[in-house]
């Protein structure tokens, strides 16, 4: 069977190809800034040229000037402006036949005469270890000299071939790094996928107050080892709380055993003295009043030990299969056969005669006999009282309303509540015995009180 993809788990899911994204973006972008970092730093001329060399050139080329004799010769060579030269850089200047002709700041190892070979060996490195760079003029070859070891000069070569597919590489690169950066993301992502779906199945669990037991190692060390503390606390907590409402429950039903046995004789001998003819009416009277008040110490009883069961959530013990209509006809009877009051009219409109619910026959006429006195003890003044009942969606639809005066609020936000004393808890006694039930209950005050039951039909076979 396929294991669901709960709410959770999506929850999960969304954070780990979030971070995935995010971390593959990031790291996409970082290796984008250092592959234009890299560009820009390889080609920054400027930092090579401190000095800015060909600019050096150009400015001694523009304000250089040759003197010519009468008969054509050049005869001398000037620059006008040698502070465009630094003082730690030379220059010299080569004519035709590779011999000086003019120089400024030349050291004493630079040769005075250069042959084509050497030319071409210096054109793009160096001349006696000083950095060297030319510009050629009509009237003879320029060479600019740096101090030594100040620039690193170096020859790269590359066929037309190779950059001609340096966009198809570079791409490459890109998408190679985009997936290599995607499945490291990937494989964090999904150890840290696993740490919070532990996280959270701790947390319901923990919410549920089931134990939980987490590895508290690694990363989230501190956390599972906290939600594993709280665990056990709970638990602990739990196991007192369980074995003193154990204790309590024991004991009401304790103590109700032990008074039924000697009340029902008080009872039972309290009406054969009420209707004993040998007696005086004055004890008649006083027999009947003994064991009225038995019934009612009867009673209360009951309610105590129904009180407990349902405080603790138990559920009924004597399920069969109830009709409801006879059950809310029989209710009805015997509210009416105390002797009701004419001020009271209860009606019934029952349209769901084969509707039959699974529960406890007795819970359940106890549930809505509470409904109707309540209706009656609400209204001192009498009021009109409708009991209807219809089938909605599987479901058995009982509605008691009254046209009186309603409830107090305070009753009704605190309908899962069961009061602390027999007073006033006709209701929250009915609440609870629907919901265990498995049905559900809805009180509101709309013109007058309203009471809807829903409770789900048995199905009959």
């Amino acid at each position: 069977m396929k294991k669901k993809f709960s709410a959770v788990n999506l929850t999960i899911f969304k954070i780990l190809i979030s971070i995935t994204l995010v971390s593959t973006v990031v790291a996409m972008i970082l290796f984008t800034v250092t592959f234009l970092g890299m560009g820009f730093i390889i080609g920054n001329r400027g930092n090579v040229f401190p000095n800015n060399s060909r600019g050096i050139l150009a400015g001694i080329s523009e304000n250089f000037s040759v003197a010519i004799d009468e008969t054509g010769t050049i005869s001398d060579f000037i620059l006008t402006d040698e502070s465009l030269l630094p003082e730690e850089n030379w220059c010299i200047l080569l004519d035709q036949n590779g011999d000086i002709v003019w120089s400024l700041h030349k050291p004493a190892d630079i040769p005075d005469h250069y042959s084509l070979t050497d030319i071409a060996r210096i054109s793009k490195w160096f001349l006696n270890d000083y950095p060297v760079y030319m510009r050629i003029e009509d009237y003879g070859l320029f060479i600019l000299g740096l101090p030594k070891n100040s620039v690193g000069k170096y020859s790269i070569e590359y066929n037309k071939e190779w950059y001609q597919s340096l966009p198809e590489r570079i791409l490459f690169l890109f998408v190679l790094n985009f997936f290599i950066a995607l499945l490291l993301s990937s494989l964090g992502g999904s150890f840290l996928y696993k740490k919070i779906q532990l996280l959270t199945e701790g947390l319901a669990k923990l919410r549920r107050e089931e134990v939980v037991t987490l590895p508290a190692t690694g990363i989230f060390k501190e956390p599972f080892s906290n939600i594993n503390q709280i665990s056990r606390a709970l638990t602990r907590k739990n196991n007192v709380l369980s074995s003193r409402d154990r204790a309590r429950s024991n004991w009401i039903s304790g103590i109700s055993h032990d008074i039924r046995t000697p009340l029902s004789m008080v009872v039972g001998y309290g009406g054969q003295l009420a209707e004993n003819p040998e007696l005086s009416e004055e004890n008649r009277k006083y027999a009947a009043v003994i064991t009225a008040q038995g019934l009612k110490i009867k009673k209360l009883i009951e309610d105590l030990n129904l009180i407990s069961s349902l405080e603790y959530e138990m559920q009924p013990i004597r399920k069969t299969a109830v009709h409801i209509c006879v059950l809310l006809r029989s209710v009805v009877s015997e509210l009416l056969n105390q002797d009701l009051p004419e001020l009271y009219d209860i009606s019934l409109s029952l349209d769901c005669e084969q509707a039959v619910v699974d529960g406890d026959e007795q819970l359940l006429a106890r549930a809505f006999y509470n409904l109707l006195q309540n209706s009656i003890s609400h209204n001192e003044n009498g009021c009109r009282i409708t009991v209807s009942g219809f089938m909605k969606g599987g479901h058995v639809c009982v509605v008691l309303a009254d046209d009186g005066q309603g409830v107090p609020q305070k009753v009704l936000d605190n309908l899962d509540t069961l009061p602390n004393s027999t007073h006033g808890f006709g209701l929250p006694m009915a609440c609870k015995i629907i919901r265990a039930h498995g049905g559900h209950f809805r009180a509101e005050n709309r013109d007058g009180f309203v009471v809807t039951v829903e409770l789900p039909e048995m199905e009959v076979y």
